[in-house]
């Protein structure tokens, strides 16, 4: 059972234990039909229902905190940087993570060694499961040329990486499979993600990492 799972499960006990109390109250007024008892139990019960999945999980979305114990190891949200290697050339850019209860995109992009930013990319899928990893489909399009590219993104989160229970890991190993006109089939390996300290903006975090790749 998946967390979202136990959190509707205790939604529904809630209600379920609200039915019956509601119920046993409604049965010692003498002049009140079974009928019409029933019906304003049914009536009150589906609305807190719905009024509890609405609020509980307009809550947990509200807290990154609340988010990050949901979420435990796959807690993401937030800025990254990103570098890596290919043919001795480094590379360097930023991830944007939107993350709730449910879902998850990023966009992003790389920054040239002048500071300008040489490419975008965006998921175009949700993060999926496969054989015990985690992946995730990207369109990246190249920003001088305009040609569009698609990668699939193997992710290895470093689960042990939080610095505590109510907060997500900040370090990641990935790798890239791209697809499309002369890069297909090109691996970049061992991309190297940290999250980013809150508090920063984009501007520093590119200049720290301009600065880092020298």
């Amino acid at each position: 059972m998946n967390t979202l799972e136990k959190v509707n499960l205790a939604i529904l006990l809630a209600t379920i234990s609200y039915i019956i109390a509601i119920n046993n109250l409604l049965s010692r007024v003498d002049q009140m039909e079974p009928e019409l008892r029933w019906f304003i139990t049914f009536l009150t019960s589906v609305g807190l229902f719905r009024m509890l999945i609405l609020l509980v999980y307009w809550i947990i979305r509200s807290s990154d905190t609340l988010l990050a114990i949901y979420h435990r190891g796959r807690f993401l949200k937030g800025l990254w940087s990103y570098r890596y290697d290919v043919n001795g050339e480094e590379h360097v850019g930023i991830w944007r993570v939107a993350q709730d209860l449910s879902s998850i995109s990023i966009t992003g992009y790389g920054v040239a060694a002048n500071g300008k930013i040489d490419s975008h990319f965006r998921s175009i899928s949700q993060m999926f499961e496969h054989q015990g990893v985690d992946e995730v489909m990207f369109a990246r399009i190249d920003t001088e040329s305009g040609d569009e590219h698609f990668a699939k993104t193997t992710l290895y989160v470093d689960t042990l990486s939080r610095p505590n229970w109510y907060s997500g890991p900040t370090f990641i190993r990935a790798q890239s499979v791209l697809f499309g006109y002369e890069e297909a089939g090109v691996r970049h390996a061992d991309i190297i993600l940290r999250r980013v300290e809150p508090g920063k903006s984009e501007a520093q975090i590119v200049e720290a990492l301009r600065e880092a790749s020298g």
